[in-house]
């Protein structure tokens, strides 16, 4: 695409956009870009060259959104025209899916078809060369406040190539709870409204990690034994922001 000028990138967000008031209170009255399909946030005024410049370098111009219409949420999905494709994003990664797209076990937009492919997919994601004899199993424990709850228990043994030497040869686990609805499995994108589902699985990640992070269950002595693995976007090959 040709230089994009100051011209060309306030069109772009003035026919994608409304102006509004911040609602945060530790925004001191920042005024926000907002769709104007469902309010959700673009970007602050001021930052213009940020996501908007960079979506359309990407000729993602029309259907700015949130995934779930949330007007208290980011835009994370859009169209390209040009391509006839919906892309999905979020501040990691962005990609774009088309008419006969796939999702297969492994993508960051696959979605587990019940509780056996969620444990197959918990396994799989705890897979790296960190661990070792990983396995798990259907589990029901009693989370922070005394409530049941049905997931399940991956275990690995700490590798003896691991960085952080203390966890050298020790096991360790974690559970997760199962998601509360499940989804596909694999498929192939036959519209583009098929094609706008798969955008919307990407910018949400995949189901487990969405899980762990929304209950808080990674934890930062994980993180950094995992150092790199979380970027699951490295592994899925699609392209970075």
């Amino acid at each position: 695409m040709k230089r994009i000028s100051q011209k060309m990138l306030m069109s772009f967000i003035n026919k994608v956009a409304n102006v509004k008031p911040s609602k945060s209170l530790n925004d001191n009255g920042c005024m926000h870009y907002c769709s104007k399909i469902d309010g959700s946030y673009l970007t602050h005024v001021g930052m213009e060259k940020d996501w908007p410049k960079r979506l359309l370098k990407k000729g993602i111009t029309e259907q700015l959104q949130n995934k779930s219409n949330n007007p208290g949420c980011t835009v994370n999905i859009g169209f390209n025209p040009q391509e006839k494709k919906w892309y999905g994003w979020s501040h990691r990664a962005l990609y774009g899916f088309g008419i006969s797209s796939t999702c297969k076990k492994g993508d960051c937009h696959y979605i587990p078809t019940d509780k056996d492919d969620f444990l197959e997919d918990c396994i799989r994601f705890w897979d790296n060369k960190d661990h070792r004899n990983i396995r798990g199993k259907h589990d029901i424990q009693e989370n922070d406040i005394n409530k049941t709850e049905h997931g399940v228990y991956v275990e690995w043994d700490y590798s003896n190539e691991i960085k952080n030497k203390k966890l050298r040869g020790n096991i360790s686990g974690i559970f997760t709870p199962y998601p509360e609805k499940y989804g596909k499995g694999e498929w192939v994108a036959k519209t583009l409204e098929d094609a706008k589902q798969m955008a919307i699985g990407f910018s949400t990640g995949s189901t487990i990690f969405s899980i762990l992070v929304k209950l808080g269950l990674i934890t930062k002595k994980e993180r950094l034994a995992r150092r790199g693995k979380f970027q699951l976007w490295d592994f899925y090959g699609k392209e970075l922001i």
